[in-house]
């Protein structure tokens, strides 16, 4: 029996609850594929460029330290 195999494209999610339940397992997959954590992003308020090139070179510093153990 030789049938053909009919490939399309997959549905957009139409729901919020579909586009929830699609992330979820999305994620699902992610972890399976990358096991450690990802870092949670957040926002820098510098009142000057001054002060953002300070903090940025501090956050360089201490990410190449390696965790004493």
């Amino acid at each position: 029996m030789n049938t053909s195999k009919v490939v399309t494209r997959r549905k957009p999610p139409q729901t919020p609850a579909e586009f929830h339940a699609l992330g979820a397992s999305l994620d699902r997959e992610l972890s399976v594929v990358r096991p450690f954590a990802r870092k949670r992003g957040f926002v820098v308020k510098a009142r000057t460029w001054k002060d953002l090139a300070e903090w940025e070179s501090r956050r360089d510093v201490a990410e190449r330290r390696l965790p004493s153990k």
